[in-house]
């Protein structure tokens, strides 16, 4: 008996199906387009990003996605390099490097150069790049941790002042972005209770919303606890 096309046509897009579904980019795409930009570094990075993706700190796709336009961008190899391996040394640091990821492609898509992305502007404007911001996620975990405010392993329940991870590295991400904020602005670093002000109204703006970035109660846990001498510590350090 014959069958008719729209039936084999059926048949063969079930037997598709699995492959199709899972047609997504995977690890090995991204360690491929990573020996394309960088091979000297390439396994390094790579190992970086393997751990970034086991802690859900960065998505396959939006990776791929950094390394190819980087591939295709103008500008020095050394430059593409070290933006790259900026994200890979955030997290072989154990710090949050979707944020690196999104400052690198939104200054693509302003046709930044490179090395603007990755060394930023002494000024005026200042314009931080991507070096300093590391330096300010660093510098906002390690005052979260000398208040006692930690990242709780992945799988353990978190005590009052030790966050799960996705939280923590939320708090990093906006103290930090609020801090390179108040620094782009031009403002003295000198001014604590300016860059306390900076940081509490981020805090409190997301803790907020209707769908709040940021609990409430993380928020009141960071500003009961950091000072306007703490922030002005960490920023003079952009400075020197």
């Amino acid at each position: 008996m014959r069958r008719s096309p729209i039936i084999l046509f059926t048949l063969v897009l079930l037997a598709l199906y699995p492959t199709l579904v899972s047609a997504g980019p995977t690890m090995n795409d991204v360690q491929q387009a990573l020996v394309d930009l960088t091979p000297a570094r390439s396994v390094e990075i790579m190992d970086a990003f393997s751990l970034g993706f086991k802690q859900g700190r960065l998505n396959i796709s939006d990776t791929l996605h950094l390394i190819n336009r980087l591939h295709d961008y103008p500008g020095e190899q050394v430059d593409k390099e070290g933006i790259v391996l900026a994200i890979a040394h955030a997290l072989q640091d154990d710090l949050p490097a979707a944020m690196l990821m999104e400052k690198a492609e939104e200054g693509m898509a302003r046709m930044v150069p490179l090395d603007v992305i990755l060394n930023g502007v002494k000024g005026p404007p200042r314009i931080l790049g991507l070096t300093e911001r590391e330096y300010l996620l660093s510098a906002t975990k390690g005052t979260l941790y000398s208040k006692g405010i930690f990242a709780s392993p992945s799988g353990e329940k978190a005590a009052t002042e030790s966050l799960p991870l996705p939280r923590f590295d939320t708090l990093v991400n906006e103290i930090s972005d609020a801090l390179a904020d108040y620094v782009e602005s031009g403002q003295s670093p000198m001014e604590g209770p300016l860059l306390y002000q900076q940081v509490s109204d981020r805090l409190n703006d997301l803790s907020s919303l209707k769908a709040p970035i940021i609990p409430a109660g993380d928020a009141r846990l960071v500003l009961e606890r950091i000072t306007p001498a703490d922030l002005t510590s960490v920023v003079l350090k952009l400075f020197e």
